[in-house]
């Protein structure tokens, strides 16, 4: 697909979502597509905006969450595409469905919502769903980000806002070598993205990382 197809694309699938479709997501999708990837797996999907555009862009996706309930948005999404996605409820840290081994893993914005251990957890399981040579994409909110150091401090760099749900804000060598320890980092790059909310849209500044699983 030509960057000025892929825009008219885009924008039509933006319309169709009725907002702005995640520029990680557009990353990832280009970056796979020069790869040769075509069986995606995105952990911790949400509302499965991602996932039913990774679809429509002709991989073939399978996704999970927690939750039923997102898992069944997650098939309305997709339907709105026109597109299907595999999506089943799981725990996300570690699955007790035995996943096969995908081309690629896209993580978007999942990391920095856990504490070292379950992070630790989480890239393991990854690189246990990923065919040798498979590719992970995965985002975290950047120490630039303007929601850090908003709120008590329970870990360096990890704060908690009153909600009881802690955020880890990370630098890129910090990123480096967390998923160093399970993939060889090929490129960590600084993203901007806006996500709408209840309140309206909220900008947020991340890091994206793209690893290769070696051996």
């Amino acid at each position: 697909m030509s960057d000025v197809d892929a825009t008219t694309e885009n924008e039509e699938l933006a319309r169709l979502l009725g907002g702005e479709l995640s520029e990680v997501a557009k990353f990832a999708a280009q970056l796979l597509e020069r790869t040769g990837a075509y069986s995606v797996l995105c952990p911790a999907c949400g509302s499965g905006e991602c996932s039913a555009f990774l679809a429509r862009r002709g991989f073939r996706v399978t996704a999970f969450d927690v939750s039923a309930h997102t898992c069944r948005r997650v098939t309305r999404t997709a339907g709105l595409l026109g597109v299907q996605v595999e999506s089943f409820s799981d725990d996300i840290i570690t699955p007790r469905r035995e996943l096969r081994q995908f081309d690629a893993i896209f993580s978007h914005n999942t990391l920095h919502q856990m504490r070292p251990s379950q992070r630790h957890a989480l890239l393991r399981s990854f690189y246990r769903a990923l065919r040798m040579g498979g590719i992970l994409v995965v985002s975290v909110l950047s120490m630039e980000d303007e929601r850090y150091g908003y709120g008590r401090e329970i870990e360096e760099d990890t704060f908690d806002s009153g909600s009881g749900d802690s955020i880890h804000f990370y630098s890129a060598p910090e990123l480096h070598t967390e998923l160093s320890e399970f993939f060889e980092v090929t490129q960590i790059e600084e993203m901007e993205e806006t996500h709408r909310t209840y309140g309206g849209k909220q900008h947020y500044h991340l890091l994206v990382a793209t690893g290769v699983k070696m051996d």
